[in-house]
């Protein structure tokens, strides 16, 4: 898998500001992140416990587990006690801007940056100080209960874990945390948020298995007609949409894909759980992919769909992209791209992508390219080179804009 750093100036929604440590922070934004409008709460409440508790230490190493822009472990590198902050995450976007608002508070020089579903992406030897997260409410009970003890897996000895987790799902972490080798030093609760700090009772806490290998994230199987109307049946992840039924964006895709050949070059912007790159492998077999997304979660889940299918790792690339530009896919060349816009991190972003999906399309190659009427309406109205042309279909409220570039 391949991770390519890009600008992220067309996502940037506004500055979000944080008095923390003595300092006034500031983050850039997106509008596809969480808390794109200011610094979250919950947030505010972690770091005003941890705060004290650092101020006398010195040389810590920090894990920032689901990072985000960087708010958590951005924040906490700027104090004197942390030598070194790791931040992982498994959206793209998120730690293209993580990267940034580390430079714009001055401290990139101790921060280093990881793709990562949970903790499955951070080394099995890796141990820290202080790991912390604020727990995403909606990642369900297993994934959420199993991030809990994962990251008192990557603790050294007398390492404290430290998160803030909504009102909702509080019972959960205290259940989880009720354990006889697990110490809860802290809580603190409010209306609407929960800190927990905690440490491993033990001498030590054994890493468990891989998340993603290990099915943490499975939700069932899906059946579909596919391009062709024949039945392929994949198995599905929770946190994708599309997960119990076929989605109608994927369904308006496989309608207007071209004929595959032998050899195609198909690149998938956009796999979500993996519908169009296993339409595309059923109808040609022999076709090489290029799956590109921003959720590494996107990632795993196609590209084990097309494996459990019959594809040929050979033939499959991942590329982990957040932030894109006309640049982004200039070393790819597709025969055929085909993608779903990312529309939430707002008009300048989705032009972005646009660019950056055209200039990997082959003389001869056609894009096919799903997005709300607003967005392929303004898309359409972008000057294209010499050689190419755009045409428009809409199925079911799905609009697709369908561009082909000479040979």
């Amino acid at each position: 898998m391949t991770e390519v750093p890009a600008p992220i100036t067309p996502y940037v929604h506004r500055e979000a500001t944080l008095d923390f440590g003595g300092r006034r922070l500031t983050f850039a934004t997106s509008l596809g992140l969480f808390s794109s409008h200011r610094v979250d709460v919950g947030s505010h409440l972690l770091l005003r416990t941890l705060e004290p508790l650092l101020e006398a230490r010195e040389g810590l190493r920090l894990l920032d587990v689901g990072g985000g822009y960087g708010t958590l472990g951005v924040a906490l590198a700027t104090l004197p006690a942390v030598a070194s902050a790791h931040l992982v995450d498994r959206d793209a976007l998120a730690l293209d801007f993580a990267r940034a608002n580390a430079h714009r508070n001055g401290v990139e020089a101790r921060t280093t940056f990881g793709a990562s579903l949970g903790l499955d992406g951070v080394p099995e030897a890796a141990r820290y100080d202080l790991v912390v997260a604020n727990v995403p409410g909606k990642a369900g009970d297993a994934v959420i209960a199993s991030m809990l003890l994962d990251m008192l897996g990557v603790l050294d000895a007398g390492g404290l874990a430290a998160v803030v987790v909504i009102e909702p799902i509080r019972d959960l972490v205290a259940a989880t945390l009720a354990r006889p080798d697990v110490e809860v030093t802290l809580r603190r609760d409010t209306a609407d948020y929960s800190v927990f700090h905690y440490r491993s009772a033990d001498a030590s806490t054994p890493r468990a298995v891989e998340g993603f290998a290990s099915g943490l994230y499975d939700a069932g199987t899906l059946t579909f007609d596919d391009a062709g109307g024949e039945s392929v049946t994949i198995d599905t992840v929770r946190g994708l949409p599309g997960y119990d039924r076929l989605d109608h964006t994927d369904l308006a895709l496989m309608r207007r894909l071209p004929r595959v050949r032998a050899g195609t070059r198909v690149a998938i912007s956009g796999a979500g759980q993996g519908v169009v790159a296993a339409s595309v492998l059923r109808a040609q077999r022999d076709a090489h992919f290029l799956l590109v997304d921003r959720d590494l979660l996107a990632l795993h889940a196609t590209r084990r769909a097309l494996l459990a299918l019959g594809g040929d790792e050979e033939r499959i690339e991942t590329r982990h992209l957040g932030a894109c530009d006309a640049a982004s896919l200039h070393d790819a060349v597709a025969d055929l791209v085909v993608a779903t816009l990312h529309e939430d991190a707002g008009a300048a972003a989705v032009e972005a992508e646009y660019a950056a999906l055209l200039g990997a399309l082959a003389p001869g190659g056609r894009a096919v390219i799903a997005g709300g009427s607003t967005a392929i309406t303004r898309l359409l109205a972008r000057p294209l080179p010499a050689s190419m042309t755009a045409s428009r279909t809409r199925h079911r409220g799905t609009s697709i804009l369908e561009v082909t570039r000479a040979a």
